[in-house]
């Protein structure tokens, strides 16, 4: 038997003995399919939806595709404690470039089981706009962001035109569900499948969760299948359930065995407020992880016809910038916990707006120098909700960096910005232009002690960027610069 099969098989066993071991198999509606065993005790998710920041809707995540991008923000996610990610599809991407989404797929789930982040995907959703099928010309180009409106380019899949159609559409549809599935049917990375978000009662919807819970059990698929319930329709055409929550009162919906796949919005909840109500009592996942283009940051009242005006000084959704600094330090204590936080390698850093470190806007903590902002209105900025604009700011990065191995290391910045880096007070790296180049420089390294460091990065106008990395002795390439664990002589992660 081929290598490649044998540990399809294997994983197969280890997914089926996992959910023997906790539930017996229940049984779906239509009695010829059986569906498969469910986990009953949720309790283990701590996880959040997960957009990269430079994608305005889940559409473009897929179809401009960026392992980068990916990677370095699902790094950001296992830093802050995310367990787990919720993660939506498009059709239309199926059917624009399916061989490229599957690699894409097979690729993010690499990355994030990595991190030690488990996946639900999401193949259907009844919310916000309509999809042009211009999307499916080759040379489409997503728009921006509109200024000041939530969610302002966010799509429903397949749309009511599909759904409106659906006998037309539903072969393809269906092979669409088990394209996927029948790629990872018994994966272990997949915590469980998710038909539809937020399914709304109505005939074409409901034939659709039918078809898609029936067409995932036809697979074999030994991972189980939710739709949002509650108010919504997804109770039926589930094998357990889950529920969304953004009331100011944390109700809890059950028991353990249902999971809230959507809570976190600002100033009903909060992140500290989720974790109090919900930890150890239910699994939960926040809305959303990265803050960024996808204009969540706005409320649900900021629609199209009156946007809110400026920058919001308190992000409705999000956690996380795309620099990797939280919103507030307060939602990372939280969700790692007081002694985990404490012994988490973070770098501080300090936001000023201006470029010449004087008007300092704020303070936080960053997991890596490693970070590309827009030239755009809102998401070109740091951190927006301090005051800081989008030009002339400057950030300075301070720690304490251990070396794997003794020696001599190579600095590295890529940035647009002018950029000083000093090691122990002496400059290692100066450079005094505003137009993006590399520049390094070396430092012997201590592995017993390590090094302090400082790096100061002004930036000028058009699209931010800074990544600092280093090479040397016990590092097999040059990689992003990372801070010693807290305490320790030990580098970070």
């Amino acid at each position: 038997m081929p290598i490649r099969k044998v540990r399809r098989f294997q994983a197969m066993v280890v997914v089926w003995l996992l959910n023997c071991c906790v539930a017996p198999p229940i049984f779906a509606d239509d009695a010829s399919t059986t569906a498969p065993a469910v986990q009953r005790d949720w309790r283990w998710v701590k996880g959040a939806v997960f957009v990269p920041t430079n994608a305005v809707n889940e559409a473009q995540m897929w179809d401009e595709y960026d392992p980068g991008i990916n990677d370095r923000e699902l790094h950001h996610a296992s830093i802050y404690g995310i367990n787990c990610v919720r993660v939506y599809l498009h059709y239309f991407i199926y059917l624009k470039k399916k061989d490229a989404l599957l690699n894409d797929i097979e690729d993010f789930l690499t990355r994030a089981d990595k991190y030690h982040i488990k996946t639900e995907l999401v193949f259907f959703d009844d919310c916000w706009h309509e999809p042009s099928r211009d999307i499916l010309s080759a040379d489409y180009h997503y728009p921006a962001p509109i200024p000041g409106v939530h969610n302002s380019r966010w799509l429903k899949s397949p749309g009511d035109d599909v759904l409106t159609h659906y006998p037309d559409h539903r072969d393809r549809l269906k092979a669409y569900v088990q394209d996927i599935v029948n790629a990872h049917r018994a994966d272990p990375r997949i915590a469980f499948w998710e038909t539809y978000n937020e399914p709304r009662k109505k005939a074409p919807t409901e034939q659709l969760e039918k078809d898609a819970q029936q067409w995932i059990h036809e697979t074999g698929s030994l991972i189980p299948v939710t739709a949002t319930g509650g108010e919504f329709s997804g109770d039926a055409y589930s094998d357990f359930e889950t529920w969304h929550q953004y009331s100011k009162s944390y109700r809890i919906r059950g028991s353990s065995e249902a999971l809230n796949t959507e809570c976190m919005c600002r100033p009903r909840q909060s992140i500290p407020g989720i974790v109090e109500h919900f930890a150890g009592k239910t699994g939960f996942i926040i809305w959303e992880f990265g803050i960024g283009r996808d204009n969540c940051r706005f409320a649900w009242q900021d629609k199209e016809e009156h946007p809110h005006q400026g920058e919001a000084t308190v992000p409705f959704h999000g956690m996380v910038y795309p620099d990797g600094h939280p919103w507030s330090v307060d939602d990372a204590v939280a969700m790692l916990g007081r002694t985990a936080f404490d012994r988490t390698p973070f770098f501080k850093v300090a936001y000023f707006s201006d470029d010449h470190f004087n008007k300092l806007a704020k303070e936080s903590i960053s997991p890596m120098i490693d970070f590309d902002l827009p030239d755009e209105s809102g998401c070109g900025s740091p951190d927006a909700t301090a005051g800081i604009g989008n030009e002339n700011f400057s950030e300075r990065w301070t720690g304490k960096i251990v070396p794997p191995q003794s020696g001599e290391y190579a600095l590295t910045v890529d940035t647009d910005g002018k950029v000083t880096v000093a090691v122990d007070g002496k400059t290692i790296i100066e450079k005094n232009d505003q137009q993006r180049g590399k520049a390094s420089g070396k430092v012997t390294l201590d592995a017993a002690g390590g090094a302090d460091i400082t790096v100061q990065y002004v930036h000028g106008t058009g699209g931010a960027s800074l990544h600092v990395s280093w090479s040397g002795p016990g590092l097999s390439q040059s990689q992003p610069m990372t801070p010693a664990i807290p305490g320790s002589s030990k580098a970070g992660p």
